[in-house]
């Protein structure tokens, strides 16, 4: 379902997806997506949720190589790649946003995790965190060994990550998308210079 509903989301603005099309396409029932999804906004919840679970197994499989900033760094290439496509990415963004209250976080199960990512090892023990708890506990790490300066704040560091994050896309225009990862580069670079130690 979550998949079938992306696939649409890239090419249709969420208001104009229909359940049902999606029910018929996958042959599940409206009733059936519904006990999943009460809400339609929820299916885009899931995926980021989702997301969020391909990002954090993919720094554990990196943690041993890459030292706590290059672990940043490496999270934003992860993003880049999951940003080819950028109608999906405003539409995300014009949803989150225009909600007044956070949509409802659905834990995923061992099963989901296993059925969207088998080729991780010990994938159905691994938390599918936030990115703003992703960026958070990287750079108390970052801080406490010594990459970072020690008076700054990782709650400031960790919100300037997601205004870049969130922030470069919005700026670009859509055709330099495929240079997305070398904007992320050079803005985390500006912010390294302020905040590092080296």
């Amino acid at each position: 379902l979550t998949n079938a509903f992306i696939e649409r989301l890239k090419k249709t603005r969420f208001n104009d997806i229909s359940i049902k099309e999606i029910c018929e396409s996958t042959e599940v029932s409206e009733a059936t997506f519904y006990n999943y999804f009460p809400q339609k906004i929820d299916v885009v919840s899931y995926f980021k949720q989702i997301i969020g679970l391909k990002i954090s197994c993919e720094i554990r499989k990196n943690a041993k190589r890459l030292n706590p900033q290059k672990l940043i760094e490496f999270t934003f290439d992860c993003i880049a790649k999951e940003m080819e496509q950028p109608y999906l990415f405003y539409e995300m963004i014009s949803l989150f946003t225009a909600e007044k209250k956070k949509p409802k976080e659905m834990e995923l199960t061992s099963a989901e995790k296993f059925y969207a990512y088998p080729a991780y090892e010990g994938v159905t023990d691994i938390p599918a965190e936030p990115l703003e708890e992703i960026f958070l506990s990287l750079v108390k790490e970052a801080k406490k060994k010594g990459e970072f300066k020690k008076e700054i704040k990782p709650e400031d560091v960790s919100l300037t990550l997601l205004a870049i994050m969130v922030g470069i896309p919005l700026a670009i225009d859509i055709e330099k998308f495929g240079k997305i990862k070398e904007y992320y580069r050079s803005q985390l670079s500006l912010l390294w210079s302020a905040v590092g130690t080296h």
